[in-house]
């Protein structure tokens, strides 16, 4: 027996013997072909293209997709076969360099390929993966190749891939794997998303996999922990179906949680809304019956692209998420960039303390373009949902009210230009620097809701960097000066009434569900993985637990507040 180690890319258990599944060996035809062939060739590439086209379109029609990110990435596959400039460097090649159709497909994909993945960048290296699959997809019908790459796959194999594509995730739901590994892959490529959106776990980057694992070794695999399990003996057997008993009482207890309004024991309601990074992760609202998206961070938009995002594609993309989940709320946050944040699009000025400098608000009002072009697609598309806006790393009353003015203005563009637009978007404000706090009974007054920062918020109070590993035991987000600093902010809020949420990594932690509760906050914004159990606490919160908090005296030291939390509060926290 053997453990080992990698990085989980999607919860869940399975087992089975491992299948190693390697690109297929495709034989690509290199002879040059006679000038009067061309344009047969040419014909034949077109015809691929158009066939790989009607495939996939066939799949979005016939219903076979079974997610929001199927049809997504299928999206995506398309845009990449309709793409003239690749289409454009096929046709020359053909008709210039007299090159076979296959040939030619081959080289022009791979060319793509291998730029997406020099870049040294991430997300963009993920986007290769996209490219390899439609040049497999049209080769496919090209080459008239009928071998089936997963002939020796069934519902009891473990496939161990180089890297996984999209359709071979889609293949492997059709098969019934319920598992997977990859030699290498990111938490956000196309294949990890729709991985977790059918439920089927993986494991990636394990060291040393092939000198352990060879054809046909039985394998446990965990993907929550990252752990493979080689030639698992007795012990580990039994160890493995407790946990799938645990997991499926766990599973079956949050299915009745989530039925369950979110309402404390004394009848309060605590909207329990999600944090989500991407689009393709709107689907995790309905599955756990979530309130709506309590902080959108829109910053994906950046990643692995040399362009700005234009008004027109945010405003399709705010849009589409908007009507997925109305009348549910979409709160979208203004571009954070900045600090650690700074897209390779903009050629800035080096800071020397860049968390201090220009960021958050200050860095969109530097780039009044950007500003302009974000808040005028969010005002187009808060027509079709129930769209909030919420800035981030606001200072004062006066940044709002600056933010209010240039909202106005490009409203009233709107209206002269003709286009449909809502100007009642609910305008909110990220409580991240103490200055906000100390300032929150002007903000909530000028604002429709305030929502908590809390990793910001500790950071500054405290003035620890939290990815600094020499000061990270300082980073203490229960201190008693942060936890003023919210119940200012909280009794601020509801004094005018107005809402009020914690959007930080605090919201997620169930230890701190019942005081931030007990302190009036009537929102969270969390992680999805910590839903059930956040809920769980806050429906066992109750009047006497707001009448401790309201009473508390957060002037205490810091033993005080950990004596409050984990010793008076520990009855409401679940276990």
């Amino acid at each position: 027996m053997k453990i080992l180690k990698g990085t989980s890319m999607a919860d869940g258990l399975s087992s089975g013997k491992a299948v190693f599944i390697s690109a297929q060996d495709i034989i690509i035809p290199k002879d040059k072909i006679a000038p009067e062939r061309a344009e047969a060739e040419l014909e034949a590439a077109r015809r691929a293209f158009k066939e790989s086209k009607t495939q996939l379109l066939n799949m979005l029609e016939s219903g076979t997709t079974e997610s929001y990110e199927q049809i997504e990435i299928i999206s995506t596959h398309l845009d990449i076969l309709d793409d003239p400039e690749i289409k454009d460097f096929v046709e020359t090649a053909i008709t210039k360099e007299y090159d076979n159709a296959a040939h030619a497909i081959n080289e022009v994909f791979l060319s793509a390929v291998n730029h997406l993945r020099s870049l040294n960048n991430k997300m963009m290296a993920e986007r290769a993966a996209d490219f390899d699959d439609v040049r497999i997809l049209i080769l496919g019908y090209i080459l008239k190749m009928e071998s089936d790459l997963f002939r020796d796959v069934d519902e009891d194999s473990i496939p161990i891939f180089e890297e996984a594509l999209p359709s071979y995730v889609s293949r492997l739901k059709e098969l019934g794997v319920s598992g997977y590994i990859t030699k290498h892959g990111g938490y956000t490529s196309h294949a990890s998303i729709l991985t977790r959106s059918l439920k089927i776990s993986c494991v990636t980057n394990i060291p040393d996999l092939d000198k352990y694992i060879s054809e046909g070794t039985d394998l446990l695999l965990d993907g929550e922990s990252g752990m493979v399990v080689v030639d698992p003996d007795s012990e580990q057997l039994e160890f493995f179906a407790q946990k799938l008993q645990i997991k499926e009482l766990i599973r079956e207890k949050n299915e009745r949680l989530r039925e369950r309004e979110n309402l404390t024991k004394d009848g309060i309601r605590v909207s329990l809304n999600l944090n989500i990074s991407l689009p393709e992760e709107l689907d995790v609202i309905d599955e756990l019956n979530a309130d709506g998206v309590g902080l959108f961070r829109t910053e994906f938009l950046f990643m692995g692209r040399d362009t700005l995002p234009s008004e027109e594609e945010q405003f399709q993309i705010y849009n589409k998420m908007a009507a997925q989940i109305a009348p549910k709320p979409l709160t979208i946050r203004t571009f954070d960039l900045g600090g650690d944040k700074l897209s390779d699009i903009f050629d800035s000025p080096h800071e020397e303390n860049p968390n201090l400098g220009n960021r958050g608000i200050r860095f969109m009002l530097s780039h009044p373009q950007m500003l302009k072009a974000q808040l005028r697609a969010i005002l187009r598309a808060a027509v079709h949902g129930n769209i909030r806006i919420m800035f981030p790393m606001v200072a004062d009353v006066e940044d709002l009210w600056e933010l209010r003015h240039k909202l106005k203005k490009y409203a009233d563009e709107l209206y002269y230009e003709d286009i449909p637009f809502n100007a009642d978007v609910p305008i909110g404000t990220m409580i991240e620097i103490p200055s906000a706090a100390l300032n929150s009974d002007l903000l909530a007054r000028e604002c429709d809701f305030l929502s908590i920062g809390t990793n910001d918020l500790v950071q500054y109070t405290l003035a620890v960097d939290r990815g600094n590993d020499q000061v990270h035991r300082f980073y203490i987000q229960h201190h008693p000066a942060v936890l003023k600093l919210i119940k200012m902010t909280a009794d601020n809020a509801l004094k005018h009434g107005k809402s009020i949420s914690v959007c930080g990594e605090m919201a997620s932690i169930p230890e701190y569900i019942p005081l931030l509760i007990g302190m009036g906050i009537n929102e969270l914004s969390l992680s999805a993985s910590s839903y059930y159990k956040v809920k769980q606490v806050a429906l066992n919160c109750d009047a006497k637990l707001r009448e401790l908090i309201q009473n508390f005296d957060f002037g205490v030291s810091l033993s005080g507040v950990e004596d409050l939390i984990y010793s008076e509060l520990k009855p409401y926290q679940e276990k």
